[in-house]
């Protein structure tokens, strides 16, 4: 007897990417002259006042690294961007789901690949697809590039972290740089996961002391687990520091205006 083999729909989605072109210098040049268009202007219009805390552990930094915030809503790549220093941003690349940012045939320009890899600097991660899924990041460390990966690989639906996928503790293993957790506040209550509105309000960016992991640490598949707990337990205390989020009276102001939701990754 003999089975005929089915194909669902799954089956037949084309992904664009990775574009390896991303890091070329042209490249470089035409997503620093859309940072505004693609990134500042969000932070401007939704976030009446931004805080942002432990600029000087990103003093030391002298090679990659990858940076890990908590993942709560589609403006947190706005506020992390806008957060972050220069030398960061020029040389910063966002992993983002295959299945909803590198999906090919979508209308909108900022569904299209190309576009997601030019103007966003994103490249795709497919979900559970293995560690053959992680192959452009290792790529880009290798190039000297910074990675912004979310260890929750999802927006949060509630006040507190999601569980953490390892594969950042695979990189970071594997590649030897370090990991700089961040943990943004005040992102769910602008944009929770579904809502199409953004209700303007403060935030808070906190950049963590870097961490790194080393084989010495974690051996083997238990030290892979116990490296992903290490990272998410450093997060887990600051971000139930202070809850719920007050912004703190000297910090910076933002212009609050209107615009169009953002959307970026996943």
């Amino acid at each position: 007897m003999t089975t005929a083999a089915t194909t669902t729909a799954a089956d037949t989605v084309e992904y664009g990417g990775p574009h390896r072109w991303q890091i070329q210098p042209w490249a470089r040049l035409v997503r620093a002259s859309l940072r505004q268009r693609e990134y500042f202007r969000w932070t401007e219009a939704y976030c009446t006042s931004v805080t942002v805390k432990g600029l000087e552990h990103l003093e030391g930094l002298d090679g990659p690294a990858i940076f890990i915030p908590n993942h709560q809503s589609h403006m947190d790549t706005p506020v992390l961007m806008s957060a972050l220093p220069k030398k960061v941003q020029n040389n910063l690349y966002f992993g983002a789901a295959a299945d909803r940012w590198f999906v090919k045939g979508k209308k909108k320009l900022i569904l299209q690949p190309w576009y997601q890899s030019l103007a966003l600097g994103n490249f795709p991660i497919m979900r559970g697809g293995g560690s053959k899924a992680l192959d452009h990041a290792k790529w880009l460390l290798d190039q000297k590039c910074n990675l912004c990966i979310f260890p929750e690989g999802t927006r949060a639906t509630s006040n507190a972290l999601g569980r953490f996928r390892h594969g950042v503790t695979l990189l970071a293993l594997e590649k030897q740089v370090p990991v700089v957790p961040v943990v943004l506040k005040g992102l769910r209550e602008l944009r929770p996961k579904g809502a199409k509105a953004v209700t303007p309000g403060p935030v808070s960016v906190t950049f963590l002391e870097p961490v790194h992991l080393t084989d010495a640490l974690f051996n083997g598949e238990q030290g892979v687990e116990a490296g992903t707990n290490l990272l998410r337990e450093r997060m887990n205390r600051e971000f139930f520091r202070a809850l719920p989020f007050r912004p703190a009276k000297t910090e910076a102001t933002a212009r609050v205006g209107k615009g169009k939701a953002p959307q970026k990754a996943a």
